[in-house]
């Protein structure tokens, strides 16, 4: 496998939950990257390589790693290489060398659509790049169905194309055990505080429903740009700012809270790790009614409201308040649909059928 480890974002809390599950069905695994800390395997089976890190999502990885990947699956005999597109040089140089690699296959992640601003620019063109390299791959795996048309316009057969959405892990991610023993209400929300993640209507909406309900509070946990918002204000401490958390205790705060909100900007929604984790912890959500909310969310599951509105966040966060019942039902709903649809170990085996497909057909 190919990608980084470790670091706080969604992108890499898939890679870390591939490798777990494929070291659980017995696979052997071997990592090149140049994060730090990959726990999950001894340190013979880790193949580091250089790279100049500009922020932790992007790196200018040493020129010379794809053709010392190359040689290092061929030393030591890897049967398919799997890339996680999580924004390296290196992923994007690999098929440059595939005629000296076994099968590639890459994990597009990226939730990038067409939005205003520079924010929007940015991720227009970290999506074509990655569409570019991904085509040369011999299976791209995506996680909504939503890309398949793009990569279909731009002459990607449809055969080539695998979508696998994100998962959790049900057995960590459960509905808390016990009643709650105060009337307040939580509001919570993990992932990159930025402006795609629309972490700056959930400030101000909830700031605003805050003032017609002082027994309410929001819990953030995550880092970025727009924790400037939140500096010297709320001395009521109504909002709580965890920063990065260790993805192994998100659980832990998750099953305090009442409603999860995600009023992105951008979808998919089902890209969103975080929203998935909040449903299997039986967590009614708030979600704006981006592109493909509606395949995540239906009336029985949360509340869609219109996207990059103050007004409408404030809305959803009054319904769901004032009715537990309701709350209640919307998360139990959620839960059943993660079971259902988006566990782990469901999508490790859509994962591994892809692996077989390449592999058979290299063999034959």
């Amino acid at each position: 496998m190919v990608s980084k480890f470790g670091i706080p974002d969604g992108l890499c809390v898939r890679a870390n939950a591939v490798l777990k599950g494929l070291l659980d069905n017995g696979h052997v695994v071997h990592a090149f990257t140049h994060s730090k800390n990959v726990s999950l395997l001894p340190p013979e089976r880790i193949h580091r390589f250089s790279g100049f890190q500009m922020n932790p999502h992007l790196s200018f990885d040493a020129p010379h790693t794809p053709r010392t990947i190359a040689q290092m699956c061929r030393r030591i005999g890897i049967d398919l290489l799997d890339v996680q597109m999580n924004s390296g040089t290196t992923e994007f140089l690999l098929p440059l060398f595939k005629q000296s690699l076994p099968p590639l296959v890459v994990t597009y992640h990226l939730a990038y659509s067409t939005v205003g601003s520079f924010v929007g620019t940015a991720f227009n063109i970290a999506g074509k790049a990655s569409l570019f390299a991904s085509k040369s791959y011999d299976a791209i795996i995506l996680v909504h169905a939503l890309y398949e048309p793009v990569f279909l316009r731009n002459g990607v057969p449809k055969s080539k194309l695998h979508v696998i959405p994100n998962g959790v892990d049900t057995s960590l991610f459960t509905p808390r055990a016990h009643q709650k023993n105060d009337n307040t209400v939580d509001f919570i929300y993990v992932g990159r505080l930025s402006v795609d993640k629309g972490v700056h209507i959930l400030i101000d909406a909830f700031r605003e429903y805050q003032k017609e309900n002082p027994m309410s509070r929001l819990t953030l946990i995550g880092d970025g740009l727009l924790k400037s918002m939140l500096t010297g204000r709320d001395q009521n401490r109504s909002i709580r700012w965890l920063g990065n958390v260790d993805h192994s205790l998100v659980p832990s705060f998750l099953k305090e809270a009442d409603v999860f909100v995600a009023p992105m900007t951008i979808g998919p929604l089902t890209a969103s790790l975080s929203v998935l984790e909040a449903m299997s912890c039986g967590l009614p959500v708030i979600a704006a009614n981006v592109a493909g909310a509606n395949h995540l969310l239906s009336p029985s599951e949360g509340l869609l409201v219109k996207p990059e509105s103050v007004p409408a966040v404030v809305e959803g966060m009054r319904l769901l308040a004032r009715d537990e019942s309701f709350r209640l039902s919307l998360g139990k709903q959620c839960r059943e649909k993660i079971l259902r649809e988006y566990s782990w170990k469901r999508q490790i085996g859509l994962i591994e059928d892809v692996y077989r497909q390449l592999i058979d057909h290299r063999s034959r």
